[in-house]
């Protein structure tokens, strides 16, 4: 497992068949959007290019809201992560209204903005996903999940 050094970025990534699991305790920094892309891009291309990754990363339920930079963060690393995921899944965890107001936030986003093409989907858990997940790699993947969640990557 990459854990990354916490004074500069605050999350934990690892690839799991061809998930690229990723965990944020915050909304990401800049720095830390440079270091998920260069780990995505070395899980690519450890998989071959024609074997595009599967991203799915999660923010904690106490993550503070994003501000206006780190929304910005965001949006720049889903438009990188076009060359090498052929899907983003993003979980924000959490059953609170700030947590669902997130998620409302976003998919309302991806409509008003025209970037709703299949591309990204956004969850209140890990299982929510795991359909669209099985579908893609075609096969059971509860025990990938389960290791996930072992690694502390999904709740």
């Amino acid at each position: 497992m990459n854990a990354a050094n916490a004074s500069t970025v605050n999350f934990k990534s690892d690839v799991i068949d061809r998930i690229f699991f990723v965990r944020y305790a915050q909304p990401p920094t800049k720095e830390a959007m440079k270091a998920v892309l260069e780990r995505v891009a070395q899980a690519h291309s450890r998989l071959g290019s024609n074997q595009p990754l599967i991203y799915v990363g999660s923010i904690d339920s106490k993550s503070k809201v994003p501000n206006a930079e780190e929304r910005n963060n965001l949006s720049e690393l889903l438009t990188a992560l076009r060359q090498h995921c052929e899907v983003v899944h993003l979980i924000i965890e959490g059953s609170e209204l700030q947590n669902s107001l997130q998620r409302v936030i976003i998919s309302g986003m991806l409509i008003v903005t025209r970037t709703y093409d299949n591309y990204l989907s956004v969850h209140k858990n890990v299982e929510s996903a795991s359909s669209d997940l099985a579908r893609r790699l075609s096969k059971d993947v509860t025990p990938l999940i389960r290791m996930a969640r072992d690694r502390g990557l999904v709740l």
